[in-house]
């Protein structure tokens, strides 16, 4: 029989999701090709994993991080930035001049041209979901490198920091140096252990995901690693196309699906970017972009979600500080959106 582990967490958490979405992508990533999510369907849901046992989920994540925190690693490549020294793959960096963009862009090239171990097609989809330095974007004539970053991104640029060098660096360091029973623990929730926050009340360690709150550095691996299971789309004017999110760039909403039937990551990824899924997300925004669905658009686009098993949307706000150095953000408690006059 196959086991499920219920992972602790809250559907209207995007932390909670994510940290699912990359703990299975991760334990896919080692061989488990039979990965399946689910949420129950619930007064209060429980979300599910299945298709790994907890030592060999730990043992993955455990492996993982320790591959990443190598010298050797793209995590830990860096790159200069004219003004600096930035993650290679950070995708949201100073502007540079065009012969720093060009060293920049060769550079991650020839970093990518090495991934050859177990963990290189998910580096490879991280890498892309990340998106990358826009050099080619300009508003009222200075660059914007960050049009081309994933707005699942939002480590604060505070002091230069960046999301490669000063977030996932880190946590790949604190993951690695753990035994795998302490990795269990904190993947099962039984512990919070914060190295990176060092445990403070304030703590950064989610990096938007939720609220600034002490979070357990497994947990917090496995979900910065969801961020895999999102496409990015550059776009020659303005900000990029992100899976999962809608609105202005420096703030809108994000939008995630919550699954009775248990969903291999294929089609999770089909749903998340799917039309059907952004109409429904996007009902009732005002967006330009989306005001032209109609009730019928609405009620197909249901139909379908429904017909895969999900059994609502989830929809958070992201806040956004008015710290206009280095402005924070983070995913607001969400709310459910449900097919109601619509089925």
């Amino acid at each position: 029989m196959t086991e499920v582990l219920v992972f602790p967490g809250d559907d209207l958490v995007v932390f909670d999701h994510l940290a699912a979405y990359g703990a299975a992508a991760i334990a896919d990533a080692a061989g488990y090709s039979d990965m399946r999510i689910r949420w129950t369907d619930a007064l209060e849901p429980h979300l599910e994993l299945s298709g790994v046992s907890w030592p060999d989920l730990a043992d993955a994540v455990h492996r993982h991080a320790t591959a990443r925190a190598e010298p050797s690693s793209w995590v830990s490549a860096d790159g200069i930035t004219g003004e600096g020294v930035s993650g290679l793959f950070s995708p949201r960096v100073k502007g540079m001049s065009d012969e720093a963009n060009a060293r920049w862009y060769s550079d991650r090239s020839a970093a990518v041209d090495r991934l050859h171990d177990e963990w290189a097609a998910l580096d490879l989809a991280m890498i892309g979901a990340l998106g990358a330095p826009s050099y080619w974007s300009r508003d009222n004539g200075d660059a914007r490198p960050d049009y081309g970053a994933s707005r699942w991104e939002m480590k604060t640029r505070n002091r230069g920091e960046d999301f490669v060098r000063n977030r996932l660096r880190l946590l790949a360091r604190s993951v690695s140096s753990r035994t795998t029973d302490a990795v269990e623990a904190g993947l099962r929730g039984l512990t919070v252990v914060d190295e990176v926050g060092k445990g403070e009340a304030g703590s950064r360690t989610s990096t938007g995901l939720m609220p600034p709150t002490p979070t357990d550095n497994a947990r917090a691996w496995c979900a910065l690693w969801g961020i895999s299971q999102f496409a990015v789309t550059a776009r020659p004017t303005g900000a990029s196309h992100t899976v999962g999110h809608a609105g202005h760039h420096l703030g809108g909403f994000f939008y995630l699906p919550a699954m009775a039937r248990p969903w291999p990551l294929s089609r999770l990824r089909t749903v998340l970017r799917s039309r059907q899924l952004r109409a429904v997300a996007t009902e009732g925004l005002g967006l330009r972009a989306d005001a032209d669905i109609s009730t019928a658009d609405l009620a197909t686009a249901w139909a379908w979600l429904v017909d895969r098993g999900a059994i609502c949307v989830v929809r958070f706000s992201v806040h956004r500080s008015d710290n206009l150095s280095a402005p924070e953000k983070w995913a607001e408690r969400g709310e459910r959106l449900t097919p109601g006059r619509y089925r």
